[in-house]
Formats: structure tokens, sequence, C-alpha cells
């Protein structure tokens, strides 16, 4: 099939607007041959880390489009930066062409689905106290960064470094599935934030991700992120929400989403592409 691609442009209004100029850097778009969307490459970071993307019907551009890839954004990948990507255990097609040109499974995860539509597992009282808050009531967005630095990285954060992070999330927050009613950390008495999670919505599937769920080192094991989760959950089934996807990277995550009700998984694989 005749198809053309070329850099994500915002003064196009790609995506009706849905990504920011940072995508100009970070995205390629590729069309059929009537100029219909068919598929994007996009890296979420702005490095090696990549995601390929096909509508229905045109999984058969993931060859051309990784070849592309590989050609272009060759300088991005490192010795300490490889090439990577995420793959379902459904896309065996994606899987064998990644396996061709040399990518190999180097670790897996599993992603579990909440419905929405059915009673909610009772909520985790919080200690007292603690709050809950989101970040359109309360947004701290200095706090949030230093508590996932410290959670994800085990990481104090300088002045520099933070600011960095702030504009980096600052544009982030403009995009059309961010939604701060729905960006929640538990706060002590002091103003500090010791844990919390992230949900992006998909209004027009009724879906929902709920991601970065995170606990402050000096914090865990006493039901933070439960409740977190919890209030996340509860707060996505009143806007209309029926479906919410939960990433697990341990074994102690993923039964934790079990205990809050999640139901059917799909496995994923990191696939690398060694320098």
């Amino acid at each position: 099939m005749k198809t053309t691609h070329r850099n994500y442009s915002e003064e196009n209004g790609d995506f009706k607007r849905a990504f920011l100029s940072f995508c100009d850097e970070n995205a390629h778009i590729w069309f059929d041959g009537f100029g219909e969307l068919a598929g994007f490459v996009v890296s979420e970071s702005g490095d090696a880390g990549f995601n390929i993307l096909t509508l229905n019907g045109y999984r058969f551009l993931y060859e051309e489009m990784l070849q592309w890839l590989l050609e272009t954004w060759k300088n991005r990948a490192s010795q300490e930066s490889h090439f990577s990507t995420e793959i379902t255990e459904h896309q065996d097609w994606e899987i064998k062409i990644l396996e061709c040109y040399g990518f190999h499974s180097e670790s897996s995860f599993f992603t579990r689905r909440f419905d929405l539509t059915g009673e909610l597992v009772s909520r985790f009282p919080l200690e007292l106290s603690f709050s809950i808050v989101d970040m359109k009531t309360h947004p701290d967005f200095r706090a949030q960064r230093l508590l996932r630095a410290e959670a994800f990285q085990g990481k104090t954060l300088n002045e520099e470094e933070l600011e960095y992070q702030l504009k980096y999330y600052n544009h982030s927050h403009a995009g059309p599935l961010y939604h701060p009613e729905t960006d929640l950390c538990v706060m002590t008495e002091d103003g500090s934030f010791v844990s919390g999670c992230e949900a992006l919505i998909n209004a027009h599937c009724l879906e929902a991700d709920i991601e970065r769920v995170c606990t402050h080192s000096n914090f865990r094991k006493r039901g933070f992120a439960r409740a977190s989760v919890q209030e996340c959950l509860y707060r996505l089934r009143a806007m209309g929400i029926h479906n919410a996807y939960i990433t697990g990277y341990s074994p102690e995550a993923v039964s934790l989403y079990g205990s809050l009700g999640a139901i059917d998984e799909v496995r994923s694989f990191v696939y690398e592409f060694p320098v």
C-alpha cells in the first residue's frame, strides 16, 4: 500500500493538538494512500525509548516504521541508553519483527484492569493526620516532584534538577489526557507528600490509565499507595469511566492491585536493542 509519513507538526493541528511542541522532534506520523492517519512513532521522554502505534488494519507498517526509527534516531542510542520498547503478549507480529532486527526481551510486567461499572472494594482508612489531596485544589507540584524522585530514584533533587523536571511536567499537564482532579497525593500535616498516583483519562473510550503509583521510602507498608489508588478509582467511577488500567512491575505491585479488585491481566515485555 502506498503510504506517506512526516514529522509531527503542531502548526498542522496534528491529533487535534493532542500533543505538545515536544513532539515536533519526538514524534513521526504515517498516513495511508488517502491521507488518513495510519500510525505514529513517539519517544515520550525524548530518548532511545520508543513506542510504535498503528491503527487497526495497519500493523503491516510496523517494520517500515521500525526501520525509519533505527536509521533516523540512531544517534539517541548509546551504551547507557539502548533502544527499547514495550510489547504486549498479543502482539506476536510485532515481536517477530523486533527479534528479526536483533531486539531481545529483557523483562516483563503485567497490566491489570478494573471494571468500574461494578462495586469497588471498600476504602482503606488513612492514618490520622494524613489526607488525600488533588492537584486541582492543592497544586503543589514541587512537593510532588520531590516525592517521585525519592520514591522512584531514591534521590533528592537539587534546585536545578527540580526546575528542569517541573518545566517538563508542566508541559505534559497541558495535554488532553491530564486531569488535576485525578492527580492525587497523600499529604502529612506539614504539607509534605508521602504517596500518590495519577490517572490519565481517555474520555472517548471511557478508559483511564493509573500511573506513577509511588510511596516515599520512609512511609512504605502503611497502606498509603492502596488508599491513593482507591481514591483514584472512586473518582474515575464518579466521572463515568468504565475501565481503569494499572501496571505492576513487581510481584508485590501485581498482588496489591489484585487485592483492590483488579480483574483480567495482560503480560507485556520490554524489548531492547543492544548497542
